[in-house]
């Protein structure tokens, strides 16, 4: 059994690293290591193209030896908050996702943009994919900027931040005719988007009911992120 002040944390180096195929997004790579132990090993990675950086243009994606995990986008917990300071919904995407076959319920998320900051990255998605915005009066603020977490280290070594919004509106804006969510404009790629509010007390059994009412798991994926905050909540540990 490793506790807390014995964990065995080793350097180690890879050997090389061999691209197996590129796409537009994505490059599939063959990696070579050797584990404590000196036994040689290998894994297969997948790696998200970048976009080169304007201040920086050996930053973008070369095939580097021993590359490290790198933070390529935002996730954004939008929590709204009324005039008393009581938080009473999230903000949610739904968006049909290929690689599923199905859609998938979500935190408003996207890839950071070269030479942008996490916040300035959470604060541009948040505008496109469900209309608010500082530039149109919404009372935005973010509150958090959490440090990179891995999406699924068993296959990538993308990470991102989670950054946590707080929007000040009472529920009859936000749900209202003139509701900013009518006025998101995802991007062309983005045609399947819907924007959805949940109101929180209750949160994890609302994403379940939701997605029975569909069709079940077949037809709407609840995305691990969202599940485990959600999951938080309801327990309270």
């Amino acid at each position: 059994m490793t506790t807390q002040g014995n964990l065995a944390i080793h350097d180690i180096k890879h050997t090389a690293d061999t691209v197996l195929g590129k796409g537009r997004w994505l490059s599939l790579h063959q990696v070579q290591f050797q584990d404590p132990s000196g036994t040689p090993r290998g894994w297969e990675v997948c790696r998200r193209i970048k976009p080169v950086s304007a201040t920086n243009p050996a930053s973008n994606n070369g095939d580097i030896l021993g590359n490290t995990a790198s933070v390529d986008a935002v996730d954004v917990i939008t929590v709204i908050k009324n005039s008393h300071k009581i938080p009473t919904h999230v903000v949610l995407v739904i968006q049909y996702r290929p690689a599923l076959s199905a859609y998938s319920l979500e935190f408003p998320s996207g890839l950071i943009d070269a030479d942008e900051s996490p916040e300035t990255a959470a604060l541009r998605e948040l505008e496109e994919e469900t209309g608010f915005s500082a530039q149109a009066g919404h009372a935005v603020k973010i509150v958090q900027v959490g440090s990179p977490v891995s999406y699924e280290p068993g296959l990538t070594g993308s990470c991102t931040r989670f950054v946590v919004v707080e929007v000040q509106m009472e529920e009859e804006q936000l749900l209202g005719p003139e509701s900013p969510l009518r006025k998101a404009k995802p991007e062309d790629d983005e045609w399947s988007l819907q924007v959805l509010v949940l109101p929180l007390p209750g949160l994890l059994h609302s994403l379940q009911d939701l997605q029975e009412k569909v069709g079940g798991q077949s037809k709407l994926v609840l995305d691990s992120r969202l599940y485990a905050w959600a999951l938080g909540r309801e327990l309270g540990y």
